[in-house]
């Protein structure tokens, strides 16, 4: 009785153990498939933190991978079976989803790992929108700012019965990410010996433990430092050893200082400088792509109004060509008009549905370019509605036009002009570096040894805290080429692309002063072509409907009112055509003086992080 409770016990504790595995089994593809939280931009610049989990370090930064879905946004407009826009809306979904800007957003990522780099004390490799100065590689191409050495110097004290006086030399140590080296050997060497009145035998067997460690780092002021515990553990076969095994150690602090090249913040942090100026170009040339991509989107957008008027007016010319074809067929019947005339009315009705065609697929074209820039796939749900702008090409000039001088001004603010500015500054730090790369190499240098020869681990290390055996170290080194062609040739180059940089600097601002200008004029005379536009069209709808009259009355020929339609229609349109280049030179305008975004209310930080990232800048 009791082994059948026992057992029915176990089955329901098996029951439920299967069950759990089964639930866990079954939540385990929807864990799985949740898509990882954005990048962490300040994991990208900082890197990840030494302490608690030491072993993150070594691990690869999580990254999320490539969204190629669309953004909520683009549902979210469609409407009544129609994708409704206005031009804002419009831009603010090639912001969330166009491509080339999604891949442009990867710069200023690429500018974050790179001052994550720079910050260890290695070179910067620049990112792809920025030209790293070659004046900052003088001496050595690719070269970081420090030295690594190895873990073996002064090893680990000698167990000779007499010593020698030595000269010690030291150079810099490290990067600016402390590094520990660690090396254990075990070593067995048998010697034979062709006398055995020093060791007592005539071979000699030592086995040997030893223990080698070095930390090591360069500050980012020049001085450098390291760290260094040595062991061994030695044992023999010869005669007349005083301690039989014998324990050694070495205990040693370096310390170097450059005092003319290689001293100063300036010129060991070159390169976290030259990053962070790197990361500031990719945001400010993103910001540029933006306005750019979005300057053109704008102009897209209204290519595709214009188009749309234009099959409208293709669409009315071809209702007048079959109403007069219809009527010339009547007059025809009745005697009015010679069988000839068909043959004009007929041409002119193909001639009309022909041109209706053409901007009929002309509109359709458009309009898949303009899905494809607000779409990272144009997808059936997508590509089955129509795309219904919201704004219509302006029939009014009421666009201001600022003057000139507060348009200066605020165009001196855009992004290629801090660009430019930013640009120099890296030339100013290249230049900086190969100043200071003319002096000497003067440094100064200490060295602390303690040394220790003791029977066992623990006399071993009351020996070295005692200081027993201790040995001092300070000097100078200096050292200059007598010529030094090299340095003065980085020097003067540095100071050649220098100027090269303040000139194209000057040539920037040059060029958008001259861009405001020619968008002011522009947008100015778009105005004088749109009045005079519509004058036109509105003195060939007169001649058109006073030829219509005549031809109701019988006093035209068919010849007479096409031809004064077909003026009408090239009126229209030329009509049509100058409103669209008056809305891109406004576009053009906004672009030029810097308040493209700002005038269709788009944040530029939120467009930069897109989906990408989850903290600010």
């Amino acid at each position: 009785m009791l082994r059948e409770k026992i057992a029915t016990k176990r089955h329901k504790i098996h029951i439920r153990l299967l069950s759990l595995l089964c639930l866990f089994v079954a939540n385990f593809p929807l864990v799985a498939a949740e898509q990882p939280s954005p990048i962490d931009i300040d994991l990208l610049s900082r890197g990840r933190p030494m302490f608690p989990r030491v072993w993150d370090a070594y691990r690869p930064a999580p990254l999320p991978p490539i969204d190629g879905s669309n953004g909520p946004q683009v549902a979210a407009h469609i409407q009544q079976g129609k994708l409704f826009l206005s031009l804002s809306e419009f831009l603010k979904l090639v912001v969330e989803n166009n491509l080339d800007l999604q891949a442009a957003r990867y710069d200023y990522l690429i500018a974050q790992v790179d001052l994550l780099r720079a910050r260890s004390g290695q070179a910067a490799r620049g990112v792809p929108s920025v030209r790293v100065p070659g004046a900052l590689f003088a001496g050595a191409i690719g070269a970081g700012v420090g030295n690594m050495t190895t873990g073996n110097n002064g090893g680990t004290g000698g167990t000779a019965i007499s010593a020698s006086a030595r000269s010690v030399v030291l150079g810099p140590r490290g990067t600016f990410d402390p590094a520990i080296s660690i090396n254990l050997s075990w070593d067995r060497v048998v010697n034979p010996l062709n006398t055995i009145r020093v060791a007592g035998i005539p071979v000699v067997v030592t086995p040997s433990t030893v223990l080698q460690t070095r930390w090591q780092q360069q500050l980012p002021f020049g001085t450098s430092y390291s760290i260094s515990f040595n062991m061994q553990r030695q044992s023999t076969t010869q005669a007349h050893i005083i301690y039989n095994p014998a324990f050694t150690s070495f205990l040693s602090l370096v310390v170097y200082h450059p005092l003319l090249n290689g001293a100063g913040r300036t010129f060991n942090q070159r390169f976290v400088n030259l990053a962070e100026n790197d990361r500031r170009i990719a945001y400010e040339a993103f910001h540029t792509d933006l306005e750019n991509a979005l300057s053109r989107a704008a102009n897209t957008y209204w290519d595709f109004v214009a188009l749309r008027e234009k099959q409208k007016v293709a669409a009315e010319a071809l209702a007048l060509a079959e109403t007069i074809y219809h009527s010339t067929e009547q007059r025809i019947q009745i005697g009015v008009l010679a069988p000839t005339d068909f043959i004009a009315a007929e041409s002119q009705l193909a001639s009309s549905r022909r041109d209706l065609i053409i901007a009929q697929t002309n509109t359709q074209l458009q309009e898949v370019r303009l899905k494809s820039l607000i779409t990272k796939v144009i997808g059936p749900e997508v590509a089955a509605v129509p795309l219904e702008p919201a704004d219509v090409l302006a029939g009014e000039m009421e666009t201001p036009i600022p003057p000139l001088a507060d348009a200066l001004r605020k165009a001196m603010r855009r992004p290629s002009v801090r660009q430019a500015e930013l640009g120099l500054e890296n030339q100013q730090i290249a230049q900086q570096f190969t100043r200071s790369n003319l002096r000497p190499t003067l440094s100064v240098f200490t060295q602390i040894n303690s040394y220790t020869l003791a029977p066992g681990v623990s006399d071993m290390f009351r020996q070295m805290f005692r200081y027993a055996y201790p040995e001092y170290a300070v000097g100078f080194s200096l050292s200059f080429t007598m010529k030094n062609r090299a340095a003065q040739a980085d020097d003067v180059r540095a100071r050649l692309e220098l100027h090269q940089a303040e000139i194209a600097f000057e040539q920037t601002k040059a060029n958008v002063g001259i861009q405001v200008r020619t968008a002011l004029t522009a947008l100015t005379q778009s105005q004088s072509q749109v009045e005079a536009a519509q004058k036109a069209v509105a003195a060939s709808q007169e001649a058109a409907d006073a030829e219509q009259v005549k031809w109701d009355l019988g006093y035209s020929t068919v010849d007479i009112v096409y031809q004064k339609e077909l003026d009408l229609t090239s009126a229209r349109a030329a009509e049509i055509q100058s409103r669209v280049n008056y809305a891109k030179a406004v576009i053009a305008q906004e672009l030029a003086v810097g308040y493209l975004l700002e005038s269709h209310g788009i944040a530029f930080d939120e467009a930069l992080k897109g989906s990408l990232w989850k903290s600010s800048r």
